[in-house]
């Protein structure tokens, strides 16, 4: 019975109530012999596959299965790529937070940090004037869970993927650093890699944060559109574009 009423919620809420309107406009068209039927059909289909469980884990799992976690990193840096921070909230230590993507990298970081003793590079600006510095926002985190202020070197001009490589690397030259340990969401990491290699860096990926676990066994719950499925489904498209203009040399 539990199943069956998470289902049927699940076409109460977008984007499964906008696949439903979408399939009656469908055969409302299709009744009228009207023009646009086909699309709007495309459109549905599409919509649905991208909010179903299993394609937005076979999309995920093929970007996250890329770098396996090392058993034993090693490196003379960590370098962490922020992932978004939410402006003018509270926390713990002041103001401004981290995004639920970046708190989970900087957790990664500030437990390796204590098993390594490595130095670590917190990357990430602000895109638009009011937002939050990741970086700043990390180093008041990371101080708080005990890494050493001394310890941790701070790029908040970065604005994106290919700046986080651009700034890191004068970072790494000024202190002489050659072999960062990079890390980031498994999911983000294969164009993260591409864009620090390009860079001339010599990282070794050490992906966290993932978000497709093992395969699941099919139930009801497998038809069921989900928001969260369809969040995934294009982090994931955003990374293979990526990936697609890293190779290409578009960014």
């Amino acid at each position: 019975m539990l199943v069956l009423t998470k289902f049927l919620y699940s076409w109460l809420l977008p984007p499964g109530i906008l696949v439903a309107v979408l399939f009656l406009l469908w055969l409302y068209l299709k009744f009228k012999g009207a023009a646009g039927r086909k699309v709007v059909l495309v459109v549905g289909l599409a919509l649905y596959a991208l909010s179903l469980p299993s394609v937005s884990e076979l999309l995920v799992r093929g970007l996250e299965s890329r770098y396996p976690q090392p058993p034993a990193p090693a490196g003379d840096v960590m370098v962490f790529l922020g992932g978004g921070a939410v402006a003018g909230v509270p926390d713990v230590e002041g103001w401004d937070q981290l995004s639920s993507f970046s708190a989970s990298r900087l957790l990664t970081v500030a437990r390796l940090q204590k098993r390594l003793g490595l130095p670590v590079i917190l990357s990430g600006g602000k895109i638009l004037p009011g937002d939050a510095e990741e970086a700043v926002v990390g180093q008041r985190v990371l101080v708080g869970l005990g890494v050493p202020d001394r310890e941790i070197f701070v790029d908040a001009r970065s604005r994106n993927t290919a700046e986080n490589a651009r700034y890191t690397k004068e970072l790494c030259v000024q202190h002489g650093w050659t072999q960062p340990l990079l890390v980031t969401s498994a999911l983000h990491l294969p164009r993260a890699t591409a864009f620090f290699k390009r860079a001339g860096l010599n990282v070794t990926p050490y992906p966290c944060d993932y978000q497709a676990g093992t395969r699941r066994r099919f139930s009801l719950l497998s038809l069921a559109p989900r928001g969260e499925c369809l969040a995934d489904s294009s982090a994931a498209l955003k990374e293979y574009l990526g990936l697609l203009a890293v190779k290409t040399g578009l960014q």
